[in-house]
């Protein structure tokens, strides 16, 4: 026997004025949104793909009613409104005539359909520019703005399975975009397979995008300018997706303006007996016939040197307040402050004589100095920092926790010269060995900074020639639930390198690999130092990093630590009520509470709500120098 098989509802074409909104549909009191703006222009190009579904009028009703179609109804009432359409325009509709189909059709009809995924809409977006429609076609279409059909094309370009991996939920849409950038369809296919398999890391993406690449956040430009650039014909071309800084097309052309613009900062050095040098990047060695300045940190100074040094560094800060890279005569007000942080270096090195300096960019202030010694300066000159006066910081006499094997060095015969190189191509050697063991270099990077950060050695009895040392702002203590945590992590694992009886390279090696890992985070987390002591001299470069280095770790300060006491006791009444009002807390009684209660307030609401003010975010501004958009 057949069953009876529901009545299929008949399609009509109906004046649009003689239809109106039902009130059982279950949207019928919603205000319109704003995209039925965009769904009107849709409408209007490529007509009414989903008929309306409606039912007959009754008493005092129009003559059809939408149980589904508000917004589309809506769209069509705005054409007409704007005299796009007629008021008897024809609108397709499927009439619901029995009351369990219009049950249905008010209730079921939007959970019927399937939504659609963005992948799907990419690859249609693609399909559609094979067949030559034109993009503006595509965007009045579908309702979306050309750019954004842009980037959806581009991301139709990317291999097929990078975007089955974002369908299974495997990569995020700012991942595609960041494969979209992957010229190689091979290695996004590869990336994606990772991603599939559950082992997909951003970062070597993102090292592969950077490569040599030029971009608006180059430290040269804060003596050129974005501006300056331009005029000289200098070509910018702008991230698609607009999340990366623009490009720079032209990096020769920025090296010259940048060279000009120090240019007069040049000869004002070499007027003053300098040997000038120029680079990309700071360097550390020095230039051939001068010698890097000895260390000159860790012990205190005499009261007079310290005056010295003081009223020197008083003088690079007079001159850093005054400079402004983007007037014309910055390269004066530049070459002032080079001098006095010149005076600043000579004042911590009595004896030495400054010879030369390497100039490179800097963010901050268009062209960094980093000095050196004359020669002549090997006299044997009383050390500014007496080796008995006591140490500062974590700068800490060393004795061996464990027996150190005395070297056997063959030296019969061989005069300091030849020692020399022999111990110079060993180290080549072992930098080509170590080169090519990953795990190895791992190890030796952790154990190194392991003696540095946790077991407070010194650098100069260790075979790497890094230095690094924990973070301190002077003698505020660490922060419990931040910096706390890290070094509390650090005093455990001291405790079980002391009582392993090993070696540090030994110890780290037998670690397991999380272990070595965890540790490794650790300790590269405790060299992080991002404070600026002044607010007239942020720290563009730091700042840059610090954001990038956020975004990779997904940073968030609020899931360990909300404002207390100590830290909102700095903040003015005013200042507190506006992190209140940051926190959406609109209490009334706030703004008359003294200042001691009003910051156990503001404490006490923070920590309900686990929140933390946004100024603690090391979030990146937005590049506002107008470009034109690449093609």
């Amino acid at each position: 026997m057949t069953p009876d098989l529901p009545a299929v509802p008949e399609t009509r074409l109906i004046p649009l004025a003689d239809l109106g909104l039902a009130p059982e549909n279950p949207r019928a009191k919603e205000p319109r949104d704003e995209a039925v703006a965009g769904l009107a222009e849709t409408i209007a190009v490529a007509g009414l793909v989903v008929p309306l579904a409606v039912r007959p009028g009754r008493k005092g009703e129009k003559p059809f009613m939408a149980l589904d179609g508000r917004r589309r109804l809506f769209a069509f009432e705005d054409l007409a409104a704007a005299g796009r359409l007629t008021p008897d325009w024809p609108v397709r509709c499927e009439v619901f005539e029995t009351p369990a189909a219009q049950a249905a059709a008010a209730v079921l009809t939007a959970t019927e359909r399937v939504p659609v995924h963005a992948a799907d809409v990419i690859v249609a977006i693609g399909q559609l520019r094979k067949r030559r429609m034109e993009t503006a076609a595509i965007a009045a279409a579908l309702g979306y703005d050309e750019l954004e059909i842009k980037r959806l094309e581009a991301l139709a370009g990317v291999h097929a399975k990078v975007l089955a991996a974002y369908r299974e939920g495997r990569l995020t849409l700012r991942q595609v975009r960041l494969l979209a950038r992957l010229p190689d369809k091979a290695r996004q296919a590869a990336f994606a397979q990772n991603a599939l398999d559950g082992y997909y890391n951003d970062y070597e993406v993102q090292e592969l995008i950077a490569g040599d690449r030029v971009s608006s956040d180059d430290p040269r430009l804060a003596l050129v300018s974005i501006d300056r650039y331009g005029a000289a014909g200098g070509r910018i071309e702008r991230d698609l997706f607009g999340e990366l800084a623009d490009r720079l097309l032209d990096p020769e052309l920025l090296q010259d303006l940048w060279r000009g613009r120090v240019q007069p900062v040049v000869e004002g050095l070499e007027a003053q007996g300098l040997a000038v040098f120029l680079a990309r990047e700071p360097g550390y060695e020095a230039p051939d016939g001068f010698e890097r300045l000895p260390y000159a940190y860790g012990n205190r100074p005499s009261a007079e040197l310290t005056a010295r040094i003081a009223a020197a560094d008083a003088k690079v800060a007079e001159a850093g307040a005054s400079l402004d890279l983007a007037a014309e005569a910055a390269a004066d007000k530049l070459l002032t402050l080079i001098l006095a942080q010149r005076d600043a270096v000579a004042a911590r090195h009595p004896g030495a004589v400054i010879g030369a300096v390497i100039l490179s960019p800097q963010a901050g202030q268009g062209a960094a100095p980093k000095f050196f010694a004359s020669p002549a300066a090997e006299t044997e000159a009383e050390d500014p920092l007496d080796a008995s006066d006591e140490l500062d910081g974590d700068v800490h006499d060393w004795t061996p926790d464990v027996e150190i094997p005395r070297p056997m060095v063959d030296t019969e015969g061989a005069s300091h010269a030849l020692h020399e190189t022999r111990t110079d191509v060993a180290t080549r050697g072992l930098i080509r060995d170590l080169a090519d063991q990953p795990t190895a270099a791992l190890t030796a990077l952790v154990a190194h900074l392991f003696q540095q950060l946790a077991l407070r050695r010194g650098a100069s009895d260790t075979a790497l020639a890094i230095s690094a040392k924990p973070y301190r702002r002077g003698l505020t203590p660490p922060i419990g639930a931040l910096d706390g945590e890290v070094r509390d992590r650090l005093e455990v694992r001291r405790a079980a390198y002391k009582a392993s009886g090993l070696r540090p390279i030994p110890f780290i090696e037998g670690l397991p690999h999380g272990e070595k890992m965890a540790l490794l985070a650790e300790l590269v987390a405790l060299t992080l130092d991002l404070c600026e002591p002044r607010t007239g001299s942020p720290r563009a470069g730091a700042r840059a990093e610090a954001a990038e280095i956020a975004a990779l770790a997904g940073a968030d300060i609020a899931q360990h630590w909300t404002p207390v006491a100590a830290f909102l006791g700095a903040h003015s009444k005013a200042q507190l009520l506006e992190l209140l009002a940051e926190m959406g807390v609109d209490d009334p009684r706030a703004k008359t509470l003294k200042k001691e209660a009003l910051v156990a307030f503001v404490a006490e609401m923070a920590a309900e709500r686990h929140w933390a003010p946004s100024s603690l975010a090391w979030a990146r501004p937005a590049d506002s120098a107008p470009v034109a958009e690449a093609a």
